[in-house]
This record gives C-alpha cells, sequence and structure tokens, in this order.
C-alpha cells in the first residue's frame, strides 16, 4: 500500500507519521484491491485534525475525518471510520467489483457579483471562487448509492455502465434518492 502523510501549519513529526502509516496499513488486511492512503494532519490553534483518504483501484473512495486536541487520538478515530465503511462495503458486496473506468468532469463554483452602487446598466460578471475536476466513475445505480452511504454525501456525479452517460444522484431531504440523467443536446447553438 502505498501511504502519504501531508503536515500543514506543523512542523512534520517521525512519531506521527509512523502512528498513521501503522494505523493505515491495518485497513489493507480488510481491502483486498491495491489501496493508496493520502493522510493529511494539520493544528489550528488548540484542534488537530486527521484526513485520511483511501483510494481502491480508482473505484472506490473512502474517507474519515476527525477534529480533537489530540492529533494522535485524531488518527485513531479517523481510521476507525474508514474501519467501519470498509466493513460495511464487504457486506453489501461480498465479492462484487465496482469497474475501474470514468470520466473526468470540471466543476466550478461561482461567487454572485456584488450588488451596483452606481446603478449602471453594464452586465455583472460571476468569479470563480474554487475549481476543480472529479472522475466520474462508471456504476450501477445501487452502486452509486452505496458509494454516497460510504462517502457521507448528499450527491454523486457518475457515468451510468448501462447508458455511458453523465449522472447525478442527489439525497432527497426524506431520504430517497432523484437522479438526473445527462443527455447530449442535439440541438444545434444559434438555431432558431
Amino acid at each position: 500500500m502505498k501511504c502519504s502523510v501531508t503536515f500543514r501549519h506543523m512542523e512534520p513529526s517521525d512519531s506521527l507519521r509512523a502512528h498513521a502509516e501503522e494505523k493505515v496499513g491495518k485497513l489493507t488486511r480488510l481491502i483486498d484491491r491495491g489501496v493508496e492512503a493520502q493522510v493529511t494532519l494539520s493544528a489550528e490553534k488548540h484542534a488537530h485534525t486527521a484526513h485520511v483518504e483511501l483510494v481502491t483501484d480508482g473505484a472506490l473512495l473512502l474517507r474519515g475525518v476527525d477534529k480533537s486536541d489530540d492529533l494522535y487520538a485524531s488518527i485513531d478515530v479517523a481510521v476507525d471510520r474508514i474501519m467501519r465503511q470498509v466493513k460495511r462495503y464487504r457486506e453489501k458486496i461480498k465479492n462484487h467489483r465496482l469497474p475501474a473506468q470514468g470520466r473526468e468532469v470540471g466543476h466550478q463554483v461561482l461567487e454572485a457579483p456584488p450588488e451596483e452602487i452606481s446603478g449602471s446598466d453594464e452586465p455583472k460578471s460571476h468569479q470563480i471562487v474554487k475549481q476543480e475536476t472529479i472522475i466520474a466513475r462508471t456504476m450501477t445505480i445501487d452502486d452509486a448509492v452505496m458509494q454516497m452511504d460510504l462517502l457521507n454525501t448528499d450527491f454523486l456525479v457518475f457515468t451510468s455502465s448501462t447508458s455511458h452517460q453523465l449522472n447525478v444522484l442527489y439525497r432527497l431531504p426524506d431520504g430517497q434518492f432523484g437522479l438526473i440523467e445527462a443527455h447530449a443536446s442535439t440541438a444545434k447553438v444559434g438555431a432558431a
């Protein structure tokens, strides 16, 4: 297993690095796939945060985060959260494998333009606040629901294994799921 440990806003520590690598290493006996781990340790005033992410063969992303006043304890809790996710995952799929292929999708967060005080009629422009690229992995809807549960998120962008189109699965307030199926437009731009 490949494991990288990053320190933010704090001095690197060999003992913390060894502790994180040891704890993350215990997860490899539960996962029978190639695993890459990224551990980010940070300190802000009295709060210490451990952020642990595992990617298995590019198909499954597992994440555990904990914040406390003890960084060793935060590492332990973050890894325990991933351990519970792995156990749930193994119970759900047994020997089923998720396909690893997918497509890259750009994602941008725009900032609303400030209100014009001068009252001019010039068009207001939006500012890009954050931009990232995600991998829309190929999976079934059942696999997408399972991935959302494992990541504890409210939406997931993925490529449908049946239609090969980009889809967005989202959680409704009542706990049910909604699905957006994207299809390429056949209309020409500028056509009336």
